[in-house]
């Protein structure tokens, strides 16, 4: 599905991506793009490229170093009178982050997963759980819950992570590195929760949702239909597909910088 096919979710102008300090100079930029609802982004590039501190940007974690992040139409970063409108952005998105997620280890993994529920809807744990049990059926948790964050291996702790991210029904999803480090089955149940999400799954209230995933490595996006994007030495490319992915990140077995 191409970006004029269905409504615009995530639209940047300018975006110039600072380093996670905030101070030295910038890490990626300008970054002009436009993601619909149904589209898988693909960003890659090397480690250090810039794609987490992108991610973060986009979710309003850290400043940009200029230019504006809008999603659903709502900037996402702002002060004072912009409040409202910036908590309703933020709503609108979840953030996976790479590794074990970013889990609270003095919490379960069901406090994880139930927290955002707990305090954006000012609801109890049982009501909580009650709404999402569902998803957390669907995600394969269910075993999981009282288990604690530390005890989990990166594979499910970032499945974790996402159930935790789901869990206000957001319609973006920026996801870190998701598909690193995964055995075949992780895999392959990642790769099939990607075309669920993208394609409006019931468990997810059945819209297209738009995801942007960062990637070390293209290979594993493939026959999935992404588009591509390429973060490197400081420079943003839309690349035409997979071929031209694979070449410039010498995945083909060469180099190309250009």
């Amino acid at each position: 599905m191409r970006e004029t096919d269905s409504a615009v979710v995530l639209e940047t102008r300018g975006l110039e991506v600072a380093t996670p300090a905030g101070v030295g100079g910038l890490r990626l930029g300008p970054v002009d793009w436009r993601v619909s609802s149904g589209e898988l982004w693909v960003v890659a590039g090397p480690h250090g490229a810039g794609k987490t501190a992108l991610l973060e940007t986009l979710a309003g974690l850290i400043p940009a170093a200029s230019g504006s992040v809008r999603v659903f139409g709502h900037p996402v970063q702002g002060s004072g009178d912009d409040e409202t409108t910036l908590r309703e952005a933020r709503r609108r998105m979840g953030l996976v982050f790479d590794g074990n997620g970013r889990l609270l280890s003095a919490l379960s993994v069901g406090e994880n997963i139930l927290l955002p529920w707990c305090y954006h809807r000012n609801a109890g744990p049982a009501e909580a759980l009650t709404e999402l049990e569902p998803l957390i059926r669907h995600l394969q948790l269910g075993s999981l819950l009282a288990r604690n964050p530390a005890s989990l291996g990166r594979s499910w702790s970032r499945r974790v992570a996402l159930a935790r991210c789901l869990a206000l029904g957001p319609g973006l999803l920026l996801l870190d590195n998701p598909l690193a480090g995964l055995d075949a089955v992780h895999l392959r149940w990642w790769r099939g929760f990607l075309a669920e999400a993208r394609a409006g799954h019931p468990i997810l209230g059945g819209r297209p949702l738009a995801i942007v995933a960062t990637t070390d490595a293209a290979r594993p996006y493939l026959g999935m239909d992404p588009r591509f994007a390429l973060a490197d030495g400081g420079r943003w490319r839309i690349l035409p597909g997979i071929d031209s992915v694979l070449s410039a990140t010498g995945e083909d077995g060469t180099r190309n910088s250009g």
